[in-house]
């Protein structure tokens, strides 16, 4: 398996999350069937793997994923993954935890 898929496949495929895994970031149609660079790999070399985190590793469909090549498309798929990952992180937290805390938490899910 090629390590960004791995990457992202690690990152996704825990509990409830399995069922988002595949499907398109942008689009949300169920056929997402590449895991995209968001910063390519010929952008900054990957022979060492720099750009395969989840950060970075988008799933698209095909014609999402033949949309990236628009600078502003790309940005988009960005936004969306970012705020996917929040989630998730979001979701490893646990509530009762983040009502203790004495400072305001402004990324609660519910205040988005």
């Amino acid at each position: 398996m090629r390590n960004h898929i791995k990457v992202f496949t690690t990152f996704w495929n825990t509990g409830d999350i399995l069922s988002q895994s595949y499907q398109c970031f942008v689009c949300y149609e169920w056929n997402a069937v590449d895991i995209h660079h968001i910063s390519g790999r010929g952008m900054g070399g990957s022979k060492n793997n720099a750009k395969d985190y989840v950060e970075n590793l988008s799933a698209l469909c095909r014609s999402c994923h033949n949309k990236t090549s628009n600078k502003e498309f790309n940005t988009l798929v960005r936004i969306q993954t970012l705020n996917k990952v929040k989630d998730q992180l979001l979701n490893e937290i646990d509530q009762d935890f983040l009502d203790s805390l004495d400072i305001p938490v402004t990324f609660r899910m519910e205040d988005l």
